[in-house]
């Protein structure tokens, strides 16, 4: 069946208009896919640019055409929903060729006569160029399942389709699937997170399973029985999966700019000179998106993922329209109370309503998923440094080495600067927003080329039609942007992010607590609003009572707390070395070990759970040593003997209460549980 059509041969079918000029009135509306005809002038439209129901209608049209019906009355379709497409088709045909005998047979030709000169035509060719349609129907009526070469059926075949005893002319189907009692075992052998192979799964199947054992052959026969998706329960985690099973499409027409913004944080896939240090690193880019325009908002580039980072981009976003709605996953950069608190929060104030996606639910957010790709995946492939999962491995740590190696000798390297890349970003995010993307509508250009339209024409689009964006004015947006906390006023100060700020302002509001909004690259000055109506109390400044000697801001903290955190990490990694250097093992549980400041820790765990007594050395006043006459390792024996239920001298008493609070029972202790 042809896909192009003409508008003449689209009047025809139901459901479209009725004239040519009405054909092609619709398709320039819908923005048709057509082409320019081989013959004649004017174009021709592709199939798929049909609604369902006149597709339907076409191939019905073109069906009849092809193989028209030999009887005297119409076949009927078959109706019968529990038969296949396949036996559907070979009963209408068996149903055509019995009723093509009949007719014959009412013609004065006998049914003998008649399927004898009827097969010996199809055999020899004749029939294909007489009458193709009756040629083919012998063909589909042929069971597949029969012996031989011959595409058609034979004599005694046609004797049993005519038969009055045949209840029906459908070919039989197969076999209802019969499960085998073995096929629970063998499937707990393959549905396994391993992936193992049939042959691996039939070797562990054959130890659980050792009488009447079936062959490798019936096993793979019974997991091509196994619909698609079944056979990989158990091989698939429950994310894995969604990948085969079916998912909604949903569409965006009905929205408008701004209705909807989505957002998601990506690891650059190219290393860059980090702007402190200039080593080589992978910066995190947050980027903004508009689903009904498809365009690119805003963007935030920063060292690692943050609720920073976070609201930068969304800072960004809102220069062009403030969204009313945010969608974006359960990262700790969208739930915090930076964005999400409703009294505190910046989408409280901006108005944004905030919602996640499922949990390990990628597919739902696939607009931005996308863009990764096309945005800044394609753009670090442009650049030198890229190091992306689909790159040569061999190429990969060449560049890594060589990016180190340049560090190292001459303090220089052939990595993209983060000024030049800054730049970059913001000319990736440029030709995003001008090219064409697939999504969107179609329009014909200056150039007369129709092609999709870019997020920066569609956006435009929409203000021609009367749509206006929603900003803020530079006052609101200093003040909505402005993170705030919930503070106590104590003398007139507020304490915040180990700075002291002061304001006479504040002296009634002695022990209230407060909204209080600072600026994140500026640690000068916060403002101070009421918790319950809002309304701006004063602007307090730093003072000099404080915790370091200039103040602090949150992204110099925020810097701080991570370089803390990757120096405990680098840590335990030279512990690590050097364990590996000096070759200790892990120590048996029953093998005894002596451990400074603690004995034998398999006498003393005999001794506890035992709760034996040990021997309390009886020298000094009245014949009893006291606790500063004893070592560190006697007096925890001495400890634990009183715990496990030995009488207390009055002399030891008082001891008793407080050395379980002292430094050297707590050192003791964890050094002992560390063993």
């Amino acid at each position: 069946m042809k896909h192009w059509f003409t508008a003449t041969e689209l009047t025809i079918i139901e459901g479209l208009p009725s004239t040519e000029r009405g054909i092609n009135k619709l398709a320039e509306r819908e923005s048709w896919e057509s082409q320019k005809r081989t013959f004649g002038k004017g174009y021709e439209y592709h199939i798929s640019n049909l609604p369902t129901d006149a597709r339907k209608a076409l191939e019905a049209h073109a069906v009849e055409q092809l193989l028209p019906s030999l009887a005297t009355n119409d076949v009927p379709a078959t109706t019968d929903t529990a038969l296949t497409q396949r036996q559907r088709e070979a009963t209408d045909a068996r149903t055509t060729i019995v009723r093509t005998i009949e007719s014959m047979n009412k013609q004065g030709i006998t049914k003998e006569a008649a399927m004898t000169t009827l097969l010996s035509q199809a055999a020899m060719g004749a029939l294909e160029d007489s009458s193709p349609v009756l040629d083919k129907a012998l063909r589909m009526a042929k069971d597949t399942r029969g012996r031989g070469d011959n595409p058609y059926p034979s004599v005694r075949t046609l004797k049993r389709w005519l038969s009055p005893t045949t209840k029906t002319l459908a070919p039989k189907g197969k076999r209802e699937l019969v499960i085998p009692d073995w096929a629970a075992t063998f499937m707990a052998c393959y549905q396994r997170p391993e992936k193992p192979s049939v042959e691996h799964a039939y070797r562990e199947f054959e130890k659980q399973w050792p009488d009447n054992t079936p062959s490798v052959h019936a096993v793979r026969r019974l997991l091509k029985k196994v619909g698609n998706v079944s056979r990989e329960q158990g091989r698939m985690g429950a994310r894995e999966i969604k990948n085969l099973m079916p998912f909604v499409r949903r569409t965006f027409e009905q929205l408008v700019p701004a209705d909807i913004y989505t957002a998601d944080g990506h690891t650059f896939d190219a290393e860059v000179s980090h702007p402190r240090h200039g080593r080589p690193f992978r910066p995190e880019i947050t980027t903004f998106i508009d689903i009904a325009s498809r365009k690119a908002v805003g963007y935030s580039v920063d060292l690692a993922e943050s609720g920073i980072a976070v609201l930068d981009a969304l800072i960004d976003s809102c220069t062009h329209a403030v969204p009313a709605m945010l969608y974006v996953d359960n990262g700790s950069g969208y739930c915090n109370a930076l964005l999400k608190d409703e009294a505190i929060g910046v989408l409280a104030r901006l108005g944004t309503d905030i919602r996640h996606s499922l949990p390990y639910n990628s597919q739902a957010r696939g607009v931005i998923e996308r863009v990764h790709q096309t945005l800044w995946i394609d753009g670090a492939k442009s650049i030198a440094g890229y190091i992306g999962k689909d790159m040569d491995r061999e190429a990969a740590q060449l560049q890594h080495k060589l990016s180190r190696k340049a560090i190292k000798e001459s303090g220089k390297t052939h990595l993209l600067g983060w000024e030049n890349f800054i730049d970059f970003c913001e000319d990736r995010m440029d030709f995003y927003n001008t090219k064409p993307h697939a999504s969107l509508p179609k329009i014909t250009d200056t150039a007369g080329k129709r092609r999709h339209m870019s997020p920066n024409e569609n956006w435009a689009m929409h203000q021609s039609k009367g749509w206006e964006a929603h900003l803020l004015t530079q006052d609101q947006a200093a003040d909505v942007f402005r993170p705030r906390v919930t503070r106590k006023v104590l003398r007139g100060e507020i304490r915040l992010l180990n700075n002291r700020y002061f304001s006479r302002e504040l002296e009634e509001f002695h022990g209230d607590s407060v909204q209080v909004a600072f600026d994140f690259r500026d640690a000068q000055y916060i403002w101070v609003y009421d918790q319950e109506q809002g309304r701006l109390i004063c602007k307090a400044e730093w003072n000099a009572n404080t915790a370091h000697y200039m103040p602090m801001s949150y992204i110099m903290q925020a810097r701080e707390k991570r370089a803390d955190a990757r120096l405990k990490r680098v840590e335990v990694k030279i512990d690590e070395i050097e364990a590996e250097r000096r070759g200790s093992y892990a120590l048996d549980q029953n093998t005894p070990t002596f451990i400074p400041g603690i004995g034998n820790v398999h006498d003393i765990q005999t001794r506890i759970k035992a709760k034996q007594q040990p021997e309390v050395i009886e020298i000094g006043v009245n014949g009893l040593r006291m606790p500063e006459q004893m070592t560190p390792d006697e007096r925890l024996q001495t400890y634990q003997a009183y715990e496990s239920g030995t009488t207390v001298p009055e002399e030891h008493r008082r001891w008793v209460t407080t050395y379980p609070r002292s430094k050297e029972y707590k050192s003791l202790t964890q050094r002992f549980a560390e063993f």
